[in-house]
């Protein structure tokens, strides 16, 4: 049985998360590439995707991108996905206020977000705004109470 490594624990957890996401916009981006190399050296649509795992709708999108722009329409677009049903400025409010009101659990933040803006979120999304909130480690540390 082996004992437990020491690790230093000076940056958040949420930071690293945040460090980790950041990165997995760069391996799609491998991804799309080697797909349009695979493109360059004659494979089809079909079969190069199939490798990624990907359906060919996505293939031909990719494509249809790569034609369009080269490189930078790999990319993610920054805009790309649902519209936020709250504004910055009222996730700015609900950050306050669960600090203020010192709510600790997804349930609590989840009543507030219905009582204040009459939004509901389930309760996936939530832990995710959480993170994004750079909230993780108030809800950490309350978990630990």
């Amino acid at each position: 049985m082996s004992r437990q490594a020491y690790v230093n624990k000076n940056i958040p957890i949420s930071q690293i998360r945040r460090v980790k996401r950041d990165l997995e916009k760069f391996v799609l981006l491998y991804e799309k590439i080697t797909f349009i190399e695979d493109l360059y050296c004659d494979e089809t649509v079909k079969d190069s995707i199939k490798k990624h795992g990907k359906t060919p709708q996505t293939g031909y999108k990719w494509l249809k991108s790569w034609n369009e722009e080269g490189f930078d329409g790999l990319f993610r677009k920054g805009n790309s996905g649902r519209v936020s049903k709250l504004s910055d400025y009222q996730f700015e409010i609900l950050k306050k206020n669960i600090v203020l009101k010192g709510l600790s659990n997804v349930s609590e933040i989840k009543e507030e977000i219905q009582k204040e803006f009459g939004v509901t979120y389930s309760e996936r999304h939530l832990r995710r705004l959480i993170f994004d909130l750079g909230l993780l480690e108030i809800m950490d540390s309350n978990d630990k109470n």
